[in-house]
């Protein structure tokens, strides 16, 4: 299972010696009979989190800081490197997994962690009893356990800048055309409607999952029929209706798309560069730290209605912990997701991470957000492509949609993605 693994995640290099502590004891045999002591009294546990926005890096931390203080036997270290999901994948190829991880419990991959026996099992552990029973229910993995606390719910949205749309007269959209309308408003106004990251294929790729759920009632489930060779995307009349409409959103979006990055788009939206950006509840935290004076807010990508309009949202932060751990490395870091699971912590991680908390009690406190809150309370909502789709197909997908920010090509689009699964899948 391990070779699978590490097979359906691409074979990367092993980084292992890139990151800090793994939990070893620092004995000269590896041993993790006694965990990782920084002291005679102290035990260390690195807490490896895959999230590099700001917001959710400040919020952990402050937990961090906090819970090191009331537990001043265990020392909890978080370890934030780039592509950090490669490194993750890595490391626990090469045996060195850290005792404290973050990842995705509803996606392919973690699922195989699971059933590879990398992560500890977690049913029963009273802290659950603060997690949202839906949230709970979406986590479980294929064997109906609980491997991971989920910590936040993610979504992909529309932000906007509220003070320039007051300044144009315009209204939240709740249809596809109405969308557009506001669109061609502000380009007429001489500002820039949409900033798009085009640089990170990942992030155009989340664009395309939210087209994907916006503007069809089954498209993901239509490109799981496609990696199953009974469908062509070309030849479906409802993803030739998607290509189309993001096609003609990328009009509204900067000239230099292709060459910025998520941080520099995000930098430009929170000074009033664009007036919306495509792109997650993982960006709010960073946004309001760019400008804690910005005035936004969040709509869903438009659908033909409103009644038909579905947010693509999924767990997000969901913290986990090595099977592989010594047990008293397993013990500490029990009370470390016990303390994150405390409903006046996870309101810590909230406040600064701007997505919606998967523990009962916690409150988003910008009204901002209700238009996605809306959508994701009456239950239209559709989790991310990795849930069902292997995660080779929809990273190719990705590149495949870069290409189409490139040329604007729509009548060649699906034809790609056609090709594009047929290799990877």
């Amino acid at each position: 299972m391990k070779k699978k693994l590490v097979a359906g995640l691409g074979m990367v290099l092993t980084l292992a010696f890139m990151t800090g502590c793994s939990g070893n004891s620092g004995q000269p045999d590896g041993s993790k009979e006694d965990g990782n002591k920084s002291g005679s009294d102290v035990t260390t546990l690195e807490f490896f989190q895959q999230k590099g926005e700001e917001g959710p890096q400040k919020g952990y931390q402050e937990i961090i800081d906090k819970f090191n203080k009331e537990y001043p036997e265990i020392k909890i270290e978080m370890n934030t490197v780039p592509d950090a999901g490669k490194v993750l994948t890595s490391r626990i190829a090469s045996d060195d997994i850290p005792v404290l991880f973050s990842d995705y419990p509803t996606q392919m991959q973690f699922k195989q962690k699971v059933e590879s026996g990398f992560v500890e099992k977690l049913s029963g552990q009273e802290f659950l009893q603060n997690v949202n029973g839906s949230a709970l229910e979406m986590s479980k993995a294929n064997d109906g356990e609980t491997y991971a606390l989920p910590y936040s719910n993610n979504y992909m949205g529309v932000f906007y800048n509220k003070e320039i749309f007051e300044e144009n007269n315009l209204e939240i959209p709740e249809t596809y055309d109405d969308f557009i309308r506001v669109c061609e408003s502000l380009q007429e106004a001489g500002i820039t409607p949409i900033g798009v990251m085009g640089k990170d294929p990942t992030k155009v790729g989340h664009i395309l999952q939210s087209a994907v759920v916006a503007w069809t009632d089954q498209g993901v489930e239509k490109i799981k029929e496609a990696t199953e060779g009974t469908l062509k995307l070309a030849d479906d009349s409802e993803m030739q209706g998607m290509a189309k409409k993001l096609g003609e959103t990328m009009k509204f979006a900067n000239e230099d798309m292709l060459g910025m990055s998520d941080t520099v788009v995000w930098e430009g939206f929170s000074n009033g560069k664009y007036a919306m950006c495509i792109t997650g509840s993982y960006a709010k935290g960073t946004l309001a730290i760019a400008n804690p004076d910005l005035q936004m807010g969040v709509f869903p990508l438009p659908g033909d209605s409103k009644e038909s309009t579905k947010v693509l949202s999924g767990v997000d932060a969901a913290i986990c912990i090595s099977a592989k751990a010594s047990e008293e490395e397993k013990e500490c870091a029990m009370k470390f997701l016990e303390f994150l699971a405390r409903p006046e912590n996870a309101q810590i991680f909230c406040d600064n991470d701007g997505a919606p908390s998967c523990i009962k009690g916690v409150k988003m406190e910008d009204e901002g957000v209700a238009p996605v809150l809306e959508a994701i309370e009456a239950g239209r909502v559709h989790d991310w492509m990795a849930s069902t789709i292997d995660n080779n197909v929809v990273t190719d997908l990705y590149n495949v949609t870069q290409q189409l920010l490139s040329d604007g090509d729509t009548d060649h689009f699906l034809a790609n993605m056609d090709e594009s699964i047929a290799v990877s899948s």
